[in-house]
């Protein structure tokens, strides 16, 4: 058919010339319609419940990745094409949009769907009704969706981040605030209500509530930092303390910065608060035991310094001309042996605290004698008792008690006991120890009517280093580590111990508790055998000796008593001069030094063991270094004996004719 003018809509046409202007209206419109459809990445369809067909636009299959013949889907069933496109997890939300059109004309929609191509997508829209049935339930409605994956995908990164910060404000124990200075508002992070031990559900933070929980010593300088840092436009930082809700105090360290407008007023703060109670607490004590350290090293070199005065003085008396009195000769020599021993005492206790320290110390256990332990100990204290002019009674059972146990770490704490109640009770005072059996715990007391102790100090008096006031003029006594080596051994030994005072003048008592034997009731406690009881000391067993050491005074000295005890002793200054003088004079025992010059003791023990003829001669280590491992490396070296300096010249004499006799 061919079109007539009418058919052109000439402009005799009235009707024609009404109808171009509204059709080119509706396609501009359409057409505008589409593009923000495709600008917003956003697509629509009809969805009609009663025919049970879904009409999608151009853009709404785009966004979908669908291509379906004249945009005609299926609503329901296996051919469901929107309902194939949900994400498995999201399908169940059908049903949900189904009951949201039959209750609402308009419901918000938000989902995730898989594409043809396997991209997943993040939708977000709304839902629309546009005919009901008679009884209201939704026939027909309009769905506009748009891809909002991006927006998703940020407010994942957002909620990763936002986790993270809040896992590490946790970890680190901070707290973030900000404050709206123009509008008085503060707002703080959930962390910074647990921070301040408040609760966000009774707790409003306000200047005046925060100030209120801040240490009362410390409010007023709070405030003065602040607004010097805010007049200076810095940054504000201050360690503060603050009181809890529930009372106990924290350490805060609060870092804060302040923003400005355009004429110079802060609007605005923000910072964070982190809680530093732990390592104030760390701080006080690496300050507590640097104190005590300093403490100890100036006690240390006083206690050293005791011993070396009457040494000295000794020595002076023996360098007078002319000849000296046997009776002052007796003297002399007391002075130099019992002030060493003492010096010798002081020394082991040093290295029993570094044995029990590193966990590496070992009982001798045997079954023993409580009395016989007690007698040990008393001997060891009697000298300090009757110095003092003090009073010790005793109170021991009738029947014995057996407990298991190390005898010379035993009579080491009961000892220790009874020397500090001599030291620490006013001179002509008295002393009791007492014994009892209690179930099956043997306990020991010692008791003093001396100086007492403060109530203050009970909690620390076991501690390393811990000190009391001696009796005699108010000064600390002691190194301070006798009554921690008597809590360690004790416990080793499977008890306890305590300690109970009034006060200062009140005296104080001492009770050590420890498990008896298993079989106290039947067994008979183990003396240990006196080492020299029943060894025929031979009159004559000379030994040829070297002693090898760099110490010159070290080495001459010990060969002059040897030689005064009879032995033949050669000396050698250097590890290189004691390996040519052992090849050379073949002595029977060598003593060497461990850490001499070009050769260490080490080397010349294992060099000689190396010759046809070293296997037959003793090797004796000499060093100030007496732990298991010490002396576990010199029996590897090839050593038969470890010797601890200072060397008991008696003690060396005994090992060497013992060597004599097996000879």
């Amino acid at each position: 058919m061919t079109p007539t003018s009418l058919d052109a809509g000439s402009p005799h046409d009235g009707l024609g010339s009404e109808r171009e202007p509204v059709a080119t209206a509706l396609h501009e419109s359409e057409a505008r319609y589409r593009m923000a459809l495709i600008a917003g990445r956003m697509g629509s369809w009809e969805t009609d419940l009663v025919a049970r067909t879904r009409t999608w636009s151009r853009e709404g299959m785009d966004l979908f990745g669908l291509d379906l013949p004249e945009g005609r889907g299926q609503v329901g069933g296996e051919a469901d094409e929107y309902e194939k496109a949900l994400h498995p997890e999201d399908r169940h939300l059908v049903q949900r949009f189904h009951t949201l059109a039959d209750q609402q004309d308009s419901f918000l929609a938000e989902y995730r769907i898989v594409r043809a191509d396997g991209a997943v997508l993040w939708l977000s829209g709304r839902g629309l009704v546009v005919s009901r049935g008679r009884d209201g339930t939704a026939r027909r409605l309009v769905s506009i969706m748009a891809d909002v994956s991006e927006r998703r995908q940020a407010e994942e990164v957002l909620r990763i981040e936002r986790e993270r910060l809040a896992l590490a404000l946790k970890a680190g124990q901070m707290g973030v605030y900000d404050f709206n200075v123009v509008d008085d508002l503060l707002w703080w992070s959930p962390q910074t209500y647990g921070l301040f031990g408040v609760a966000p559900e009774s707790f409003v933070p306000t200047r005046e509530t925060v100030i209120a929980l801040l240490h009362p010593d410390d409010r007023d300088t709070f405030l003065l930092r602040r607004a010097e840092a805010i007049a200076e436009r810095r940054v504000f930082q201050l360690e503060f303390r603050i009181v809890r809700g529930d009372g106990r105090l924290a350490w805060i360290n609060h870092r804060g910065q302040t923003e400005y407008d355009a004429e110079g007023r802060p609007v605005r703060h923000f910072g964070i608060a982190l809680d530093i109670t732990e390592r104030k607490h760390a701080e006080q004590a690496l300050r507590d035991a640097d104190r005590k350290k300093d403490t100890f090293i100036a006690t240390l070199a006083h206690e050293l310094r005791n011993p070396l005065a009457p040494i000295k003085n000794a020595v002076g008396v023996l360098r007078q001309g002319g000849p000296v009195d046997a009776q002052v000769l007796a003297w002399c020599r007391d002075v130099i042996d019992r002030q060493v021993g003492q010096m010798t005492r002081l020394l082991e206790d040093l290295l029993d605290v570094s044995r029990m320290t590193r966990g590496q110390f070992a009982l001798r256990r045997e079954q023993l004698s409580l009395a016989m332990v007690i007698e040990q100990a008393i001997e060891i204290a009697q000298p300090l008792v009757d110095a003092a002019g003090h009073t010790l009674e005793l109170a021991l059972p009738a029947q014995p008690i057996v407990i298991e146990g190390d005898l010379t770490r035993l009579a080491q704490v009961f000892s220790n006991l009874l020397i500090n109640a001599a030291k620490f009770t006013e001179p002509q005072g008295r002393i009791t120890l007492a014994v009892a059996l209690q179930g099956e715990e043997a306990v020991v007391s010692v008791s003093d009517n001396g100086i007492g102790i403060a109530a203050e100090q009970i909690p620390h008096i076991f501690e390393m280093f811990g000190q009391a006031q001696s009796a005699a003029d108010g000064t600390q006594s002691g190194l301070g580590i006798g009554l921690s080596l008597a809590r360690g051994f004790v416990e080793m030994h499977g008890g306890r111990i305590s300690v109970r005072s009034d006060g200062i003048g009140q005296g104080s008592i001492f009770v050590v508790r420890l498990p008896v034997a298993q079989s106290a009731a039947t067994a008979e406690a183990t003396v240990p055998a006196d080492t020299t009881a029943g060894t025929a000391t031979p009159t004559s067993g000379k030994r040829r000796v070297l002693i090898a050491d760099d110490l010159r005074d070290s080495a001459d000295s010990l060969a002059l008593l040897l030689e005064a005890m009879g032995h033949e002793v050669h000396v050698a200054y250097d590890g290189a001069e004691a390996l040519q003088a052992i090849e050379t004079l073949r002595p029977e025992v060598a003593l060497l030094d461990l850490g001499m010059p070009k050769l260490s003791g080490y080397e010349v023990c294992r060099r000689i063991r190396g010759l046809p003829w070293g296997g037959g001669l003793t090797m004796i280590a000499q060093s100030g270094w007496g732990q298991e491992d010490d002396r576990r490396r010199t029996r590897d070296a090839g050593f038969d004996h470890h010797i601890v300096k200072p060397i008991d010249p008696v003690a060396l004499d005994a090992l060497l004719r013992s060597l004599a006799m097996v000879g």
